[in-house]
Order: structure tokens, then sequence, then C-alpha cells
């Protein structure tokens, strides 16, 4: 009887492999500590099934072909717990019992960051302590964080405790500097002074929230100055939660602007819903041009009232998304201006719509520096969407005309090897108003950057087009100095349609921490007409060189530019005096 005592102790507290000498059948396998995936689909994965032998080698196989299945699925820590094996041997067979480790976040420490509080970060992070470590979870969460205003880098590394095995996450991230403050000293013109102070900070307080200020006086002949004051304050995380509150206030010489907003956008790509809602009134002047010349101004005033609710099915790398939304728009123009030949049409309009739109999209991400920005790291979205966005106004609802508007778009995206760049974009917006026929406007744009050629140099090629159809005296094609063709006036060309095509050759030739210096040499070519038909002989052209200045530890990283263009065509004689410009981002 003791010996019967003593083989069952042996039996209970022996290992796997000291008991496993003799073939016996498996006859039950428990899985525990699986969240992420059904034992049902562990089992499957494993070659030691119910029924038949038991052999202790083929079982580690099946726990390295675990830990792999939830590695690929982005569960990098998780792994089978050898010590915590429940392995029971009786006459009829063996009992086995595997807890799987799914790699659980111990702590979460925050480094680096000076001015930006630790719970504004650790409230940006996919994950918090407690949590299973997802890599996807991580890669998105430096993502979310590089795109905030106030932080440069932002770096996640994750690694495994030896006493606890739980998943230690330390944030490595930088602060930029958020605070600018302007002043526009009075500079006399005649009779005429101005004077102009204004402060702003995407970082208040280290709250990640984002804030300006502005006073401005104005003195004209004749006139009392006149004071205006602006501001505008955002808050990010409205009481801790996803909603943010956006409010802006102007005063302007033609009147007071103001704008108020809700929002809860879609700020992961796991995000199930999203929610928008927006008030805003505007007083605006309106310029028309024709060939370069102002031909009629008009003051703008329009109140506005929009909606929309956003419900999103997929999973990180493919979704789907319905919406609807509704739109309400007074606009009444006054004319201030006109000459006898203008073409300006503007009407007053009572616009209440309400639609829906269906898009899909497949998205991916690569990490790159120099394409968009000068030194910061860049997350570049590769991948593909399409939608149609469908919106009905009618006297049912309040509005002035029946009106059908329909919008498509199609976007795609592509990288090679860190090398080559390519996308391109194509939107076709259509309206249907009754008694009035139909007008439409098609956008499409391709572009291609090849980075990486000899001495830092990338070569960045566009070609787009814009084209009315229907539209008459109330919107216009522009081709000029701010419309991609430097070395003009901004507003020179007008016309219903445009082809532009900009070429440039971008060095990088000083990086510094705090400070990139490149140049570029370009070309811009453009053709802008009336009708249905252009003369493919008659470009207009510009040729001309810049300096490009990238601050990678101010808010935003922006690329500054300065540009010196010689123009080639045009009512002007080709002149040797070069039009300079300057401007932020890319000219494309």
């Amino acid at each position: 009887m003791k010996c019967l005592y003593l083989l069952v102790l042996i039996i209970l507290i022996f290992p796997a492999h000291v008991l496993s000498a003799d073939l016996v059948p498996i006859r039950n396998i428990i899985v525990t500590g699986s969240e992420a995936f059904s034992s049902e689909q562990i089992l499957d994965l494993m070659l030691s099934q119910v029924g038949r032998e038991y052999d202790p080698e083929v079982l580690r196989q099946d726990f390295d072909r675990i830990a792999k299945f939830y590695q690929e699925h982005g569960y990098q820590f998780a792994r089978v717990d050898e010590e915590r094996l429940v392995f029971l041997k009786f006459s009829d067979g063996v009992y086995l019992r595997i807890y799987i480790d799914e790699g659980r976040i111990g702590r979460i420490t925050i480094r680096g960051n000076t001015r930006t509080r630790n719970d504004v970060i650790r409230g940006e992070l996919l994950f918090e302590e407690g949590d299973v470590y997802i890599q996807d979870d991580e890669l998105e969460s430096e993502r979310i964080l590089r795109r905030k205003p106030y932080l440069g880098s932002a770096e996640i590394l994750a690694t495994r405790d030896p006493e606890t095995n739980l998943i230690l996450i330390a944030v490595e991230v930088t602060d930029l500097w958020t605070f600018f403050p302007a002043l526009d000293v009075p500079a006399f013109s005649k009779d005429k002074a101005g004077f102009l102070v204004a402060l702003s900070d995407s970082n208040v307080l280290g709250y990640g929230d984002s804030g300006r200020l502005r006073y401005q006086q104005i003195r004209e002949e004749g006139e009392d100055p006149r004071h205006l004051i602006s501001s505008q304050y955002k808050v990010f995380r409205l009481f801790d939660s996803h909603w943010e509150f956006d409010g802006v206030y102007t005063q302007k010489r033609e009147g007071v602007s103001w704008e108020a907003s809700l929002k809860r956008p879609l700020y992961s790509l796991q995000t199930r819903w999203s929610a928008d809602f927006t008030a805003a009134e505007s007083a605006d002047e309106v310029r028309w041009y024709e060939q370069g010349v102002k031909t009629a101004v008009f003051t703008q005033n329009r109140q506005s009232e929009s909606g929309r609710v956003i419900r999103s099915f997929g999973d990180r790398r493919r979704q789907t998304q319905l919406a609807v939304w509704m739109v309400s728009e007074h606009a009444r123009f006054d004319e201030v201006e006109r000459l006898p030949s203008s073409t300006a049409d503007f009407q007053d309009r009572n616009t209440r719509m309400i639609g829906g739109s269906l898009g899909h999209r497949k998205v991916n991400f690569i990490r790159t520096r120099f394409l968009n920005k000068m030194g910061r790291v860049e997350d570049i979205g590769v991948g593909y969407g399409y939608g149609v966005s469908i919106g009905r106004a009618s006297p049912f609802f309040g509005s002035d005309l029946r009106e059908t508007d329909v919008n498509l778009f199609f976007n795609a995206s592509q990288a090679y090897r860190d090398l080559l760049f390519l996308n391109g974009s194509a939107g076709l917006a259509t309206r249907f108003i009754a008694e009035a026929g139909e007008d439409s406007v098609l956008q499409v744009r391709v572009k291609a950057v090849r980075k990486n050629l000899f001495l830092r140099q990338t070569l960045a090629a566009q070609l787009s087009t814009t084209m009315q159809f229907g539209l008459k005296g109330e919107r216009q094609v522009l081709l000029g100095g701010s419309s991609g063709l430097r070395g003009y006036a901004p507003r020179q060309f007008s016309g219903t349609k445009r082809i532009r095509l900009n070429l440039e050759s971008r060095t990088i030739f000083w990086e510094h921490s705090l400070v990139v210096v490149g140049s570029a040499v370009f070309a811009d070519i453009g053709y802008i007409w009336e009708g249905g038909s252009f003369d493919i002989g008659a470009p207009i052209r510009s040729v001309g060189f810049g300096l490009r200045l990238g601050l990678p530890k101010l808010s935003g990283s922006r690329v500054y530019r300065a540009d010196l263009a010689y123009p080639l065509d045009g009512p002007e004689k080709l002149s040797l005096i070069p039009v300079f410009t300057y401007a932020i981002g890319h000219a494309f």
C-alpha cells in the first residue's frame, strides 16, 4: 500500500519528461490564459491531440508553434509558460493543462519630456498597464505621438522583466518649442500705419492644448484707429475623453467671424465611430480676377451649421466607413466694386442638405525622412482609398433650391525601398440643380519623388489638372505664384481649366539637430484656358532656384522656402530680374 501512495506522489510531482518513458495516450488538453484566441484555435495548431500518443518532444514543438502563431499576429512576447504546465498521468492516459502567457504590460515609463505632462502622453497611448502587449498598438501609438505638434520624436521600447515576466514599456519623446510671440511695429507709409502683437502656443501649460491671441491696430487716412482682436483655443482631450473642442473668434475689416466645433475623431485605426458638429459665422472679402486684373469685389456674409456621424468597420489594414451628415448654410453677397467687363456672378443662397457617404481604404505605414519635411521622422501611408458622397437639398428641408450633390474620390500611394514614392488622387464633384442644369469640377494629381540620389539629392515631379464644367461667375481657376507657377503674380492667369507640371531637384547640404539647410532647382509649366481645347504649343513657364530651411526643434517642423524665379512667358518681356517668393512648405 505504501508503494502505491509513493507511485501516485511521483506522478503528481515529477515533470512530464520524467514520466514519459512509456508511450501513453493523451486524454485531455486544457488551454488557459488565452484571451486573444479561443481554445479551439490553439488546439488546432497542435500536433499533440486527444487520443494520440503523448510525446514530450512533439509537445515542446507545439509550444514553439503556438508562440510563433501569436507573434505573427502581433503578440511579440507571447509564449507558453512551461513552468506552469500541469501534467497528470493516470492509468488511462495523460491529462495536460497549458498556460499561455500573452505578455501583460507591467509598468510604463515616460522619458525625455521636459514640458509635456506625463499623463498627456499616457492618454495618447493605445495601451495601459495591465493590458496585453500588442506590437501594432506600439507602432500606432508612436505614430499618434509623432503627429502631435508639441512632440518631435517618439520611440517606444518594450522588454520583458525576467523576474516578474511582465512587459516593461519605455516611451522616449522629445518636446518641441511651441511658444511663438510675434510683433509687427508701425511701418509708416504716407498716412497709414499698423501695429500687431500676437502670442501662440500649441502646448499650453504642457497639457497639449493650443491657443492663439492676436491684437492688431489699423490706422487709415481720415479715420480713427481700429482695434481688431482674434483668438483661438483648441482642447484636444475634453474632460479626458477623445472629444475635441475648437473655438475661433476673429475681428476683421469686413466684420466679425467665429467658429465653434465639437469633434470626436477617428483617433486610431481601430476606432469604430466618429462625430463632429460645427457652427460658424464669417464675414469675408471675395475678389474676382480676370487675366490678372481685379474686376469685382464682394463682401460675403455666411452662417453655417453642420454635423456628421461616421461608423467604421474592419481592422487596422482595411476599413469601410459609412457616414450620415447634414449641412445648413446661408450666404449673402454685397457688391463693393465692379468693372463693367466683369463676369463675376455671385448669388445669395440658403442651402439645407442631408446626405450619406461610403468609403473603403487599405492602408499601411512606413517610416522615412526628407520627403515632406526636413529632418523629422515621417510616417507615410501607402495603400488606396475610394468612396462616394451623395447629398440632397430640397425646399422640404428649408433649402431655396432642389439640388443633388455627388462627389467621387480615389487615391493611391506606393513606396519602393525608401527610394521611390508614388501617389495620386482624383476627385469629381457634380451639382445637379433643378431648372439650372449641372456643373462639375474634376481634379487629378499624380506625384513622384525619387530619393537618395547623388549627394543626398531628391527629384520630385507633379502633374495636376483642375477642370470646371458649367460653372459661371461663381468659381474660377487661377494660375500664378500662389497656385504652382512661380515667377508670376499670384492671380495673373484665370480660366476654367488648368494643367500644371512642376519639377524640382532638392538637395540637403547641411544637417544639424537644430537646423537643416538645403536648396532646390525647379521648373514650372502651366496651361490655362476657357472652353474645350487649348494650345499645347503655348505653355506658361518659369524656372528658378531657391533655399530650403528646416528647424526640427520647432513645432510643426515646417519647411521654409525662399525662391528666385524667372518667368519665361506672359505679357511682359523676358527679364533678367527674378521674382522673389517666400512661403512655408514645399511647393508640392
